[in-house]
């Protein structure tokens, strides 16, 4: 995430040696690096800081193996303790890896591991000097989770706070990104219109400000928002400006999304096989990357959608196979009743189908 105030001297941060240097260390099979932790400079910042900005370019992209990378990183640093730099080089490393590892877990729907890497990297970050700034982002990824968690009345509460510290050290961008949780909130509460209100300033800023990570990804959410309305044409016209811009970017994450968005657009125009077809490639999308709580999540909703044309069989095999990842991961603990309700339902062979849409009703539209 860019924004950020170097705690200690300021180094580059895509300097030649160090990038060369970070595709070294990630070349090498992780059960080797301790031992050539020497020439591969893993204990030197500049080298550490290439190799943290490397991975956070590769979330969208792959976030379990940025995890395992992460998860590396800091077991490195942490223990046996290494000296790394003159400053408080190792408390931002320690914080800044954590807070990788997080992230990648929140993508990935590990939600109690996301909230472990979370409280290790604040452990970090309050002893640098930068404290506010690092906080602040760490801060940022507990209110996405939150979201995701559908604590909304928390994130309504603590956003406005969140952005004005984020004014008040300059980190724009982040300010930005904050507006995200804005619009997200808006969906959860059914209110699309507002969300696309959002959505649309989002756009107009970052598009003037040249993020263009962020302009994909207001865009895909307005996908999402124009479908819930039945906006065919709006709906259409953001994916198509969304599409070049997270392959160019390689944002695996998003382009799945947008077949999630665009499937829902389907649906609400009566298209269910192709509504389905564009749930599978979402899917297929989110399985190379290991999202097995999003593939889930879609299983409920083509289930439903097999149900509509009278593939009751079909469907059964679908909730069969979600069911076991919402249990594991622990997805809807808000709709346990309807979780239970299903599960009996598939037990009997007679699916239970206000149950089935109140359950993945918890998951289709939260895209945070």
């Amino acid at each position: 995430m860019s924004g950020r105030v170097l705690s200690f001297p300021r180094r580059p941060l895509s300097s030649e040696s160090g990038l060369k240097a970070a595709e070294r260390i990630l070349s090498t099979p992780i059960d080797e690096r301790t031992t050539k932790a020497r020439a591969l400079h893993l204990e030197d910042p500049e080298t550490l800081l290439a190799l943290c900005g490397v991975l956070r370019t590769r979330l969208n992209s792959s976030p379990a193996s940025v995890h395992d990378e992460a998860e590396f990183l800091y077991r490195f640093i942490e223990s046996p303790r290494r000296e790394i730099g003159l400053f408080d080089e190792r408390d931002y490393f320690l914080g800044e890896t954590a807070l990788l590892a997080g992230t990648a877990c929140r993508w990935l729907s590990r939600r109690e591991e996301a909230w472990f890497w979370f409280d290790r990297a604040e452990a970090g970050f309050r002893h640098t000097m930068n404290a506010p700034g690092e906080l602040s982002r760490l801060a940022y990824q507990r209110l996405a989770e939150r979201l995701e968690e559908r604590q909304l009345d928390l994130v309504i509460e603590l956003l406005p706070s969140l952005v004005e510290s984020f004014r008040k050290l300059g980190m724009y961008e982040d300010v930005l990104k904050c507006r995200f949780l804005e619009g997200l909130a808006h969906v959860e509460q059914d209110e699309p219109a507002a969300a696309i209100s959002v959505f649309n300033q989002i756009c107009r800023e970052a598009e003037e400000s040249g993020h263009d990570q962020l302009l994909a990804e207001a865009y895909v959410n307005l996908i999402h928002a124009h479908g819930m309305l039945g906006e065919a044409n709006e709906a259409i016209e953001a994916s198509r400006r969304a599409i070049p811009i997270l392959k160019r970017l390689d944002n695996r994450i998003a382009l799945g999304k947008v077949h999630w968005g665009l499937g829902i657009l389907l649906r609400e125009g009566g298209h269910f096989g192709e509504a389905i077809e564009s749930y599978r490639k979402a899917q297929e999308d989110f399985e190379a990357l290991g999202m097995r709580a999003d593939i889930a999540a879609l299983n409920l909703v083509v289930a439903d959608l097999l149900l509509e044309q009278g593939q009751d069989r079909e469907a059964l095999r679908e909730i069969s196979a979600a069911l076991p990842v919402i249990a594991e991961l622990k997805m809807a603990p808000e709709g346990m009743a309807a979780l239970s309700l299903v599960r009996e339902s598939v037990r009997r062979q007679e699916i239970n189908r206000q149950a089935l849409r109140e359950l993945h009703g918890y998951f289709q539209e939260l895209q945070a």
